[in-house]
């Protein structure tokens, strides 16, 4: 859903952090509306705003006012929009255990078990083309930074080591642990392997560690 935080942002640049944040209150805003209020330079500001656009995080709109050349007002994108927190898991929570306290807690398995049917179906065709195992995994790899995952990818001699360093529904998996369940059988049925998870974010580890083993995928 890059889920990335404003946080994140802040070590890289606290200025365009700002510039964010008031496009996200205020916005959309001219160049000389951010730099009046941030007290930064035109000049400046317009190097930031470059920055951002390159990251798909602003866009602008063309405005004219009157006669002359138009103005050109900067907005956040919709994946910018994805920066901010968000409380969506509190919505889950509590439709879930709404479901778990009306029909049993089979019928919360029930979808977690179709949101896996839908996510398989998604992804393998993304996969269907990659022959070899160290072609599926990095695939997977890149799926998964698309969906918003911060991931690293090592290899030792006997196996592939996939690390998952956020959760998006971590809240979620904490009381239901059908989602961790689930995710592990994703992997295993796209990569055709008996992968093992090492580490749980859920369980207070850094990061969610599958470890996939470099044998013959399975047919």
């Amino acid at each position: 859903m890059l889920l990335l935080s404003v946080v994140a942002f802040v070590s890289e640049n606290p200025t365009r952090e700002r510039i964010l944040f008031l496009l996200k209150k205020k916005g959309p805003l001219s160049i000389d509306d951010l730099s009046r209020q941030m007290g930064i330079t035109p000049m400046g500001i317009r190097q930031h705003l470059i920055s951002l656009e390159r990251k798909g995080f602003v866009d602008y709109v063309a405005r004219r006012y009157g006669v002359g050349r138009p103005a050109f007002l900067y907005k956040l994108t919709e994946k910018a929009d994805d920066l901010f927190p968000k409380a969506y898991y509190k919505f889950m929570l509590t439709t879930l255990k709404e479901l778990e306290k009306n029909e049993g807690r089979d019928k919360v398995d029930e979808i977690f078990r179709w949101r896996k049917e839908k996510i398989l179906k998604e992804r393998k065709d993304s996969l269907s083309d990659k022959k070899s195992l160290q072609d599926r995994v990095y695939a997977l790899k890149d799926l998964l930074e698309a969906d918003g995952y911060l991931v690293d990818l090592d290899m030792d001699d006997n196996n592939f080591i996939l690390k998952e360093f956020n959760c998006p529904i971590a809240k979620v998996a904490t009381e239901f642990r059908e989602a961790c369940k689930y995710e592990l059988q994703i992997y295993r049925e796209l990569l055709r392997k008996d992968i093992t998870r090492q580490e749980c974010i859920v369980e207070g580890s850094p990061s969610c560690t599958y470890v996939i083993p470099k044998t013959p995928l399975r047919a």
